[in-house]
């Protein structure tokens, strides 16, 4: 299967992705009883969704005020170089620096869209200026977020099969 190709997912799997997009720490006991399966079936789907790469892993959603970081911008980053081999050393410095929460690759003016979190104005600004050795760098302050991706159901977007 290529990494594009969707399994066959029905409408039990689909219910099952929904409940732990809610809630990663749900027990299997209890995701049974909602799918109306047992433990050891929605077991079953479970590493069979992992397998196949629907599910790639589980984490917690992390409050990044309450540990400082109150403040969040978006960073557009236009490298100075843009060979293959400058990507990987800038993939590499970005993981290196610290406040940086993803950056993906992107169509456009500029080549990279940063996430970044930091406590405040002034640490917004170290951290921007440490970028902008890596670029021409625009920023935008995150003032609130309407949609936060817990919040979306993605197995809405997908049918049955």
């Amino acid at each position: 299967m290529s990494a594009v190709e969707t399994p066959p997912l029905d409408s039990i799997d689909l219910t099952i992705i929904r409940e732990l997009a809610r809630d990663a720490r749900i027990s299997l006991a209890e995701l049974g009883r909602r799918v109306s399966l047992s433990r050891p079936a929605v077991a079953e789907r479970l590493r069979r969704l992992e397998d196949c790469g629907v599910i790639q892993g589980y984490g917690a959603q992390i409050d990044l005020a309450r540990l400082g970081l109150g403040l969040q911008a978006r960073v557009a980053l236009r490298p100075h170089h843009r060979s293959r081999k400058d990507a990987n050393r800038l993939r590499e410095r970005l993981l290196s620096t610290a406040h940086v929460l993803s950056c993906v690759h992107v169509t456009g003016h500029n080549c990279y869209e940063l996430a970044i979190a930091v406590r405040d104005a002034r640490h917004l600004e170290e951290v921007l200026e440490e970028l902008g050795t890596l670029g021409e760098t625009t920023s935008s302050v995150v003032l609130s977020e309407l949609v936060n991706p817990r919040d979306v159901d993605v197995a809405t977007w997908v049918a049955p099969r």
